[in-house]
């Protein structure tokens, strides 16, 4: 999001942060092993994705952030952004699993529900903090 490029390179360590802590609650809420989120399949995935100026889901985040709709963001698009879909199924699995994924929550909002991406950057950002393991 631009938003939060803007925001400087500590705020996109935290969303990465927390979002590496939120896979490892579902996943081990699934019974996988915290360990594999360290690896490639996780955390190297994870920091692709929210750094890489190729990463089509960084593309649509960046996009929203600039303040698009997501409607005209995929219509631009040649490929497949599988983060669009995949947020809300994600987002269904935790509430059904009972993991805290607050990122997913307002990422689930923003793609599925209109909320603004600047609004809820700024809620994640206020929550209060705790251990991210």
């Amino acid at each position: 999001m631009k938003f939060l490029h803007d925001s400087g390179h500590n705020a996109r360590a935290a969303l990465i942060t927390r979002g590496l802590a939120e896979m490892n609650r579902l996943g081990q809420a699934m019974g996988a092993q915290k360990a594999t989120f360290a690896g490639l399949a996780g955390m190297g995935d994870l920091v692709l994705t929210c750094t890489g100026d190729l990463s089509r889901n960084r593309t649509v985040g960046f996009k929203l952030g600039q303040g698009m709709q997501l409607t005209d963001i995929l219509a631009e698009m040649r490929m497949v952004a599988e983060g669009v879909k995949s947020a809300a199924s994600v987002y269904q699995l935790s509430r059904k699993l009972g993991a805290e994924m607050p990122i997913v929550e307002k990422t689930y909002q923003i793609l599925h529900e209109n909320k603004p991406a600047r609004q809820a950057v700024i809620e994640l950002m206020a929550r209060d903090l705790k251990a991210e393991g």
